[in-house]
C-alpha cells in the first residue's frame, strides 16, 4: 500500500471519527445520556467485531479487509465478520471479493434497510476459498460464494 492510499485511508478513519464525537455531542447537548450511551454502545460492537481482521491477518491483509468494512458501509452494509480461516488473501484481492459479491447480494435485497448488519465467513480449502454471507432478511438468509483458485 503507499503512501497516498494510506493517507486516505487514515483521513477517512479521522472524518468517521470526528462525526462520532459530534453526535456524542449532539446527545449530550440534548441531555440525551441514555442516547449516548447506547451510541457508545454500537461504537464498542463494532470495534469488537472489527478485532478479527486485526488479530488473525498480516498487517497488509488486515488493511485490505478494513477497507472492504469501508466499502461495504459505503453500500449501505453493516458487515461483520464471524471467521476468517484464509492464507492466501491476495486471491480476494484480486477478485475484489468480498466487495464484488456484497454488491450482488445488495441488488437482489427487496427491502434493504440502511446499514443492515450482515455476517461474513470466509474459509480457504484446496479447491478455493468460499464466502459465506448471512443475516439479512430477519437473519435467515444466506448466499455462499467461491473464488476457484488456479483462474
Amino acid at each position: 500500500m503507499d503512501a497516498e492510499h494510506m493517507v486516505g485511508l487514515l483521513r477517512r478513519m479521522r472524518h468517521d471519527f470526528a462525526n462520532h464525537l459530534q453526535v456524542i455531542s449532539g446527545y449530550l447537548q440534548l441531555g440525551e445520556p441514555d442516547q449516548v450511551q447506547e451510541y457508545l454502545q454500537t461504537l464498542m460492537e463494532g470495534l469488537g467485531a472489527e478485532r478479527i481482521i486485526f488479530s488473525s491477518l498480516p498487517a497488509p491483509a488486515s488493511l485490505y479487509f478494513y477497507e472492504q468494512l469501508l466499502k461495504a458501509y459505503d453500500l449501505g452494509i453493516t458487515l461483520r465478520f464471524e471467521d476468517i480461516d484464509l492464507r492466501s488473501w491476495e486471491l480476494l484481492r484480486a477478485n475484489g471479493e468480498p466487495g464484488a459479491s456484497l454488491q450482488l447480494i445488495t441488488r437482489t435485497l427487496d427491502q434493504p434497510q440502511e446499514h443492515q448488519v450482515i455476517y461474513l465467513s470466509i474459509y480457504e480449502e484446496a479447491e478455493g476459498i468460499d464466502l459465506l454471507y448471512s443475516g439479512w432478511d430477519g437473519g435467515d438468509a444466506t448466499r455462499a460464494f467461491r473464488i476457484e483458485k488456479g483462474r
